[in-house]
């Protein structure tokens, strides 16, 4: 009984440590992702395999309120997620392959605790690209990759080698677009405006990358009275 009561109070603490709060992972179906679960597929290099010591019910959800199958000792499954309110595992029972949700304290004994921890991490750093892809800005630890689907191709690249290795810059040229207004005479002998846009460069981001991720970024502004490029006309 002692041992059973220092288990839910591990894991307790580490369903606390987590707070897992995560959104579905976007390199799968997201209709097959339950938001705050944390999942374990693309966040952990491995997948964790169980050994059940004690007979243990499987659920079809974390409500607990229906069985789905049992597992027994020696019985494999793997474990797919985790919240609050349990684990997501998957084994079979009965020759067929089932998913659902067993117990914290149902557990089996014999898994890191640290995996979880890295599982969250990484996919708290999934969410943070995805966002900053959504509002094209970059962050570091994003890939190259990445960075285009948040910026596009950058304007100009280059390398360099220092202590720490070879390291890759992009630059990104940032520019606001000035209208012009001139006059033409249409074939009918009037006066008619026309608009037409300078572009100008305000700024410029450039981004370091070293095995392809990002390590530095750095932004500076660009004197706005340089002479700018005409880039339509209408």
């Amino acid at each position: 009984m002692k041992a059973l009561f220092l288990r839910r109070e591990w894991i307790c603490a580490l369903f606390l440590a987590l707070s897992i709060s995560v959104l579905p992972a976007t390199d799968s179906d997201p209709l097959m992702r339950e938001e705050g679960v944390l999942y374990f597929e693309g966040n952990l290099p491995d997948k964790i395999t169980l050994t059940f010591h004690a007979s243990t019910t499987l659920y079809t959800w974390h409500d607990y309120q229906t069985a789905l199958a049992a597992f027994y000792p020696g019985d494999q499954a793997e474990l797919l997620g985790m919240c609050h309110e349990g684990f997501l595992v998957k084994g079979t029972y009965n020759n067929s392959t089932v998913t659902g949700w067993i117990h914290p304290e149902d557990l089996p004994s014999g898994v890191d605790p640290a995996l979880f921890a890295e599982a969250k991490k990484n996919q708290d750093h999934r969410d943070a690209v995805a966002a900053a892809i959504a509002n094209k800005t970059v962050i570091q630890g994003m890939t190259p990759d990445e960075v285009k689907q948040a910026l596009g191709n950058p304007n100009e690249t280059s390398s360099h080698t220092d202590a720490t290795g070879s390291i890759i810059t992009w630059t990104y040229v940032t520019y606001r677009e000035d209208p012009q207004y001139t006059y033409t005479i249409n074939a009918f002998g009037r006066p008619v405006q026309q608009t037409y846009y300078v572009k100008v460069p305000i700024g410029q981001r450039t981004i370091d990358f070293v095995n392809d991720m990002v390590t530095g970024i750095s932004e500076r502004n660009v004197d706005p009275n340089a002479p700018g490029v005409v880039t339509n006309t209408n």
